[in-house]
């Protein structure tokens, strides 16, 4: 059986990563992989089918739970496309980021946004990672010339991330380099 795990972990799961960097994968596509890996796993074929006595889901638990630590290929495929739309967030300079900000993202609301129906079926892919890379996000106020008072997740401590209150009628105030006077917080104005 340790054969087999190896086998599994350095070959089977590893095929379909390319692809899964790129795209998303259907459910139905990884439910079969899985339940081909647990066949194989379990020594079925399709001659003879075997118990399998475990799900697959105790299976790809990790080691310290009673799992054998096989990949949930579903979560796997929603962290590697982050991972690029991470790359295209933080590297502009990368080829893949000026044609994707060029066809896609005109402004950083876009990603907030659903792709549009003639967007490719990568784009869509990776976007579909964009509420999971959010949860994540925070900006940095720096200077605080780039971040919106009150749309951006920039307050620490806040469970959203974002300022408790709305912004008031004929407000003036919208990024928070305005509540900033030399080097720190304007109290006047807070």
């Amino acid at each position: 059986m340790a054969g087999k795990e190896v086998l599994i972990k350095s070959v089977i799961l590893v095929m379909p990563n390319y692809a899964m960097a790129c795209f998303k994968l259907p459910k139905g596509l990884c439910a079969d992989i899985c339940k081909s890996i647990a066949n194989f796993w379990w020594g079925s074929n399709e001659q003879e089918k075997k118990l399998h006595w475990i799900s697959w889901k105790k299976l790809a638990n990790v080691k310290g739970r009673g799992g054998l630590g096989f990949r949930d290929l579903e979560a796997f495929n929603k962290a590697l496309l982050a991972k690029k739309l991470w790359r295209i967030i933080c590297s502009p300079n990368l080829l893949m980021s000026k044609v994707i900000r060029g066809k896609y993202l005109k402004d950083h609301k876009s990603l907030d946004n659903h792709p549009p129906n003639s967007a490719s079926w990568a784009w869509k892919s990776i976007h579909s990672a964009w509420k999971l890379l959010e949860g994540g996000l925070w900006k940095r106020v720096g200077e605080g010339t780039q971040v919106n008072i009150w749309e951006d997740r920039w307050v620490i401590g806040s469970e959203t991330g974002r300022t408790s209150t709305t912004c008031p009628p004929n407000c003036h105030l919208q990024i928070v380099s305005q509540l900033i006077s030399e080097g720190s917080w304007n109290e006047e104005i807070l």
